[in-house]
């Protein structure tokens, strides 16, 4: 246990913990955009 805490608190740990969960964010901003249709949507002053 006291090893893992250790281990926890690294430096090496933060690093890897803080680089998944940015691509984490990163990944889900990205499945958002190609969800959302933007690429295919009309230009909203079509009409002006």
């Amino acid at each position: 246990m006291k090893a893992f805490l250790i281990l926890f608190h690294s430096p090496t740990a933060h690093f890897i913990g803080r680089t998944f969960f940015y691509f984490a964010i990163l990944v889900v901003l990205l499945y958002l955009y190609g969800y959302t249709g933007i690429s295919d949507g009309g230009f909203i002053y079509n009409g002006f």
